[in-house]
């Protein structure tokens, strides 16, 4: 069984993110194959992403308008598509897999092959906040699936002028050829699962506030607006230091 990690990445240097060759090189520790689709950009994402000298590492490149209310989705779908492993795992550039869970992982993954009565496996996301050892909250994404699958807006969520519903969808949904959702079973998403050794994604976008600031200031506040067809997103879009003000705690974790 063959494991592949796919990812998205676009104007990562222009944009001043911050951890993304840790990220690859810690997919690349863990998988049999790493693919990355870096969407074009306006800076040199792609000749340093070439750099890397990774050899589990694929690169693929789109040409998708940054106009597109439905980017974000297409270039992950795009690398998708690109993977050979019979086992797909989807890690956004700001998060990665802690290395003392590789065989855990490995091991849902085996038992996902073999489950015929689920296509994919939510799996919790640590959000860490503000540091390495705190965390703000805990949410579940279909990080782990089945070959044969999609990324992109569910179609509930889809709107008659081309953008979506953004409290339905985030366009990144893992969905069948008809826009459904796959069939998925919910992993144990507690912080006290986590503890016990459930198995979690460690996402680190709100550990550099100031690099979260930039990012949201220059791509992101208005790519959302795009999304959501020129309304506010749902969820809040930090755009000075002093809108970090939500609550967090200690996850107590090794990560």
């Amino acid at each position: 069984m063959k494991i592949s990690v796919y990812t998205s990445a676009f104007n990562l240097i222009q944009h001043g993110f911050k951890g993304w060759r840790e990220s690859i090189s810690r997919a690349c520790d863990f998988a049999d194959e790493v693919v990355v689709c870096i969407n074009k950009s306006q800076d040199d994402t792609l000749i340093q992403f070439s750099q890397l000298g990774l050899k589990k590492l694929k690169i693929v490149v789109s040409d998708f308008s940054y106009e597109d209310p439905l980017l974000d989705g297409k270039v992950k779908n795009t690398a998708l598509q690109n993977c050979s492993g019979d086992i797909l795992i989807q890690l956004d550039i700001d998060e990665y897999i802690p290395e003392n869970q590789y065989s855990n992982w490995r091991a849902y993954a085996e038992h996902l092959f073999n489950n015929q009565d689920v296509d994919c496996y939510m799996i919790p996301a640590l959000n860490l906040y503000k540091d390495w050892d705190h965390y703000k909250d805990i949410n579940s994404k279909w990080y782990m699936h089945k070959r044969g699958f999609y990324r992109g807006p569910v179609g509930f969520a889809r709107k008659s002028d081309g953008t979506i519903d953004t409290n339905r969808s985030d366009t990144c949904e893992l969905i069948d050829a008809y826009g459904g959702l796959v069939r998925s079973a919910l992993l144990p998403n507690t912080i006290q699962d986590l503890r016990n050794g459930s198995i979690f994604v460690v996402h680190f976008g709100y550990v550099d506030l100031d690099s979260r600031i930039e990012r949201n200031q220059k791509f992101w506040d208005e790519h959302w607006k795009r999304e959501a067809g020129g309304e506010e997103p749902p969820h809040k879009v930090h755009m000075s230091i002093d809108e970090f003000n939500e609550q967090y705690h200690h996850h107590d974790l090794k990560i």
